[in-house]
């Protein structure tokens, strides 16, 4: 009897062994993002035994069948470094926002089931995006912040570098098994951005461990649609030459993106004393940063916790190592890098400090087409946290220790315009009737050997289309050009009739819009122009002081009495940046704002009027050699 129960055991103990081995050899799961985020996805993993690894993948959850699942791939790269097997897969054609599940079958069998989620493609989807950095040392304060990752489930983690002390491959294996902890519960992975730290010691390291394709780990991609645009840069790098010549070229290529960013490692004016300024960052990427809208930094690498307000480079009288306020048009700069290297003080706060502080946390940062609300959550501590429900990604979970200082928990950054508002609705969720809509400032300019045509709306719905028809020499009109309405409360439209004035010398032509409303009815906007178009004076800088141009008489300008901003508008000759002041009388100047321009032309700006006292003022507009563009009486 004691026999047959040894005999029993055994064969248990071999069917247990048989199922184990079923089991795929793979560990070490990564997603990456270098591409297009809504239709791509780099996933990776550590082959730790067995070959012929091949990822399966679909939209509908086939469990542990390989075959079952409707599309496959085979590894795109091998890579053996830091001691592991790093395969990598990029798939492409994906549907945006889509959830695909995979599952990576090799000689051994089947992994479990995991999936990730593709990006939304256009910009009426919120993003939650967690951003962060230096994990080097202290594996349990990681592993409480990749924990954290898996209850919060962002779109993406935005990751500064120093993932490791001295990046050797024991550490880089140990980085990874602790990076597992990101994934959900229901097998959810949250793909990277990622940035070099100087503890990895080439860009090599990067490449080999997330299959990086740019070898100067430079890079920079949208995310929903339009939305957002985030450019990683490496501070292990030059920051001027190419690299500045790269940045400045992708920020002039992409001014139609509402909201833009950068995160790179080392902190140009860090919050500790035992940490140098890095003035080069300062004059090639900062400046850039102003001059192109750049709306928030995340910088690492001093192991502190800061938040600025936003601010302007800048030397002149009131700023502060390099920096001054500038609540209009100044980049909010957060960090310093604290996902488990060794804490430091926040000893060198500024006069532009937000707040700062020395804990182990992370930013978790909510974006849409009206704001962008930042975040810092305290990472100790996360198996107290409740893990948020997927359909519910915007919510603060329960058990979730978010850092309240004396100048709030939230940071919101609002766009200074005010112009990307959500479409009201009905009770049925139509859109809102046509109340107050109206088309603005319809005109024609020639530029050269082209007409511009130009028209502004307010209170605009989503389903008005607009026909922009031509008529020359007095003839019948002909539609040249369709438009789709934006929705909103306000909205620009452009079009360019390329070569027009050069090729129809001497003629007489006539523009007009025809607006077709949701209810049927619609209105016609008319407007001629000159024989030839008259070309728009803008004026050219001869170092002598002008008086306002035609098109920028002045005008008045009404501030709304309960959010303190109005709308300007102006022409400018070129890019670079417009000095507006207000004056109370001739000479008592009271305010004064910065505003970069990132194309000649017709210009429309928000200005904030915040502790302005009421009264009646002046507003005068400048170019970069004082000459003045433009003159506006402004009641408040």
């Amino acid at each position: 009897m004691r026999i047959y129960k040894i005999k029993l055991l055994v064969a248990i103990a071999a069917i247990l062994l048989f199922y184990i081995d079923l089991d795929a050899k793979t560990g070490r799961y990564r997603l990456m993002w270098q591409d297009d985020p809504s239709t791509t996805m780099g996933i990776g993993w550590d082959q730790l035994k067995g070959n012929g690894a091949k990822l399966f993948f679909d939209v509908v959850n086939h469990g542990e069948f390989p075959t079952k699942y409707a599309f496959s791939k085979n590894p795109d790269n091998v890579i053996q470094a830091k001691g592991m097997s790093n395969h990598f897969v990029h798939l492409g054609g994906l549907r945006a926002n889509t959830l695909y599940y995979f599952v990576i079958a090799d000689s051994e069998g089947s992994s479990r089931v995991l999936s990730f989620k593709t990006a939304p493609s256009n910009s009426s989807e919120r993003l939650s995006i967690i951003a962060g950095s230096d994990s080097r040392n202290h594996r349990t304060a990681r592993v409480d912040a990749n924990k954290m990752v898996s209850k919060l489930r962002p779109h993406c983690i935005m990751f500064g570098g120093d993932f490791t002390e001295n990046d050797v491959d024991k550490q880089w294996q140990d980085w990874f098994d602790d990076w597992q902890h990101t994934i959900s519960s229901d097998g959810r992975l949250y793909p990277l951005i990622v940035a070099r730290g100087n503890h990895e010691y080439s860009n090599k390291t990067l490449m080999q461990m997330f299959d990086i394709k740019n070898k100067n780990i430079r890079y920079a991609m949208n995310l929903g649609g339009d939305l957002l645009r985030i450019y990683t840069l490496n501070s292990m790098m030059a920051s001027g030459g190419d690299q500045r010549q790269w940045l400045q070229r992708d920020l002039a290529q992409n001014p139609h993106v509402t909201w833009k960013t950068a995160h790179y490692h080392l902190s140009t004016r860090p919050h500790c004393s035992k940490k140098s300024e890095n003035n080069d960052q300062w004059g090639n990427w900062s400046k850039l940063f102003f001059e192109y809208g750049v709306n928030f930094v995340v910088e690492s690498d001093a192991h502190t916790v800061k938040a600025t307000y936003p601010i302007r480079p800048d030397n002149g009288a009131g700023s502060e190592e390099g920096f001054v306020r500038d609540d209009a048009a100044g980049t909010v700069y957060v960090g310093e890098g604290c996902w488990g290297a060794p804490l430091r003080k926040n000893d060198d706060k500024k006069s532009w400090t937000r707040a700062s502080g020395s804990f182990n946390s992370f930013h978790w940062i909510f974006v849409d087409r009206n704001k962008i609300e930042l975040r810092f959550v305290k990472t100790d501590g996360a198996d107290k946290v409740q893990e948020l429900s997927a359909k519910n990604i915007f919510s603060v979970p329960r058990g979730l220790n978010l850092w309240n200082p004396p100048t709030g928990d939230v940071i919101v950054i609002k766009k200074n315009n005010d112009l990307l508002a959500y479409q009201e609705t009905d009770p049925k969720g139509h859109p809102s009737p046509e109340v107050g809509f109206e088309i603005i400032d319809f005109k024609i300019e020639r530029r050269g050997e082209d007409v511009v045509v130009d028209w502004n709306t307010v209170n605009e719905t989503f389903e008005i289309q607009y026909e922009l028809q031509r008529s020359i020499s007095q003839g019948a009109y002909s539609a040249i050009k369709t438009f789709k309405g934006k929705g909103g409360k306000a909205n620009d439209y452009r079009f360019v009739d390329w070569g027009f004035a050069k090729k129809n010398p001497k003629t007489k032509v006539r523009y007009r819009l025809n607006q077709k409303m949701r209810n049927g009815k619609s209105q016609m906007k008319e407007m001629p122009s000159e024989t030839p178009p008259s070309k728009t004076r803008t004026g050219t800088n001869t170092g002598k002081r002008k008086t306002p141009s035609k098109g920028n008489e002045d005008a008045p300008v009404i501030v709304d009495p309960t959010t303190k901003k109005a709308m300007i508008r102006f022409i400018s000759a070129k890019t670079g940046r417009v000095t507006a002041r207000l004056f109370k009388g001739k000479t008592t100047m009271v305010k004064d704002w910065n505003i970069p321009i990132q194309k000649a032309g017709q210009q429309r700006k928000g200005l904030d009027f915040k502790n302005v006292p009421k009264g009646n003022y002046i507003l005068v507009l400048y170019t970069d050699s004082k000459d003045v563009i433009k003159k506006m009486k402004v009641k408040i």
